[in-house]
């Protein structure tokens, strides 16, 4: 197995590695790919909460074959954010100076008036991804428990001690209240509601459903991504489930950042406390996106 294929496996050792270094990794791999298509697009914009596929999507949109079909290198912005603005709710972040040209800038964890502030000297594109409410709550909860990485994240690992002395039920309602805390869910309010002029709002559900092909294929028509369709199932095909977790979707991993691979699991976690706490926090915003109970 190579090491890229070793590390895409195994959480543990990938969580060993400093998020800037991944990045600069990410950034840097494409710099020798022969491009053979430029497009006219100075940045696209990978828009998201957490909890939305972010780092898959990531992977995918910072594959060679993304960078020969554009000419746009992945751009990571969260590594050099200092310490102290690392933690930001939603409607916290902004940004008063550009990104860097001739970039993809993924994943982007801000609402939409934030994006509404990013400066766009030239012409672009973006996506939001949007995901039940209730799955976020859910693969929030297993990240924080277990799988995130708390090596330069010292907030995270208190919440990750703190997490370990609740049951399920009690951890899925304190994660419903710190989601809200951060402005999550008015986040995925407000993408949905304000559903910007050149911004395409994508399900999660549909990146890696059974409409995956289609989904991604308007995905990278809106971006510009010029890749036929053999070219994109074999690009997907490379970040599938079962290819980067070497389990079947439904199969779980409670200590994976790829935990499962389905979606829905919600129904079999949410007790009628939790329930409860996710109405009480959270109302009808399932409804609102789409998502049927």
């Amino acid at each position: 197995m190579s090491i890229p294929s070793l590390l895409l496996r195994h959480q543990g050792l990938r969580n060993l590695i400093p998020p800037r270094v991944k990045a600069s990794f990410a950034e840097n791999r494409v710099r020798l790919v022969r491009v053979r298509r430029r497009s006219e697009l100075r940045n696209v914009f990978h828009c998201c909460v957490h909890k939305t596929g972010s780092q898959w999507v990531r992977k995918v949109l910072a594959d060679p074959d993304v960078y020969r079909a554009t000419g746009l290198r992945p751009y990571a912005y969260a590594p050099r954010l200092p310490p102290g603005q690392r933690n930001r709710r939603y409607g916290e972040l902004r940004f008063d100076q550009p990104f860097p040209a001739r970039t993809i800038v993924s994943p982007l964890y801000i609402d939409a008036d934030g994006f509404a502030t990013i400066p766009k000297p030239g012409a672009w594109r973006a996506f939001v991804v949007i995901r039940d409410p209730r799955d976020i709550v859910v693969s929030w909860y297993f990240s924080a428990l277990r799988s995130h990485p708390t090596l330069s994240n010292p907030s995270l690992q208190r919440t990750r001690e703190l997490l370990a002395r609740m049951s399920e039920e009690e951890g899925l309602i304190f994660a419903v209240g710190r989601l809200a805390e951060n402005g999550l869910f008015d986040a995925l309010r407000g993408w949905w509601e304000a559903r910007p002029e050149g911004v395409l709002v994508v399900r999660y559900e549909d990146l890696a459903g059974p409409t995956a092909e289609e989904a991604w294929a308007r995905l990278f028509d809106h971006c510009d991504v010029a890749l036929d369709a053999e070219a994109r199932r074999e690009l997907l095909s490379r970040y599938s489930f079962e290819r980067l977790s070497g389990r079947r979707p439904g199969e779980e991993d409670p200590g994976s950042k790829l935990r499962k691979g389905v979606a829905g699991d919600w129904r079999n976690r949410f007790t009628p406390a939790v329930h409860r706490a996710f109405e009480e926090s959270v109302g009808d915003l399932p409804a609102r996106l789409g998502y049927a109970d």
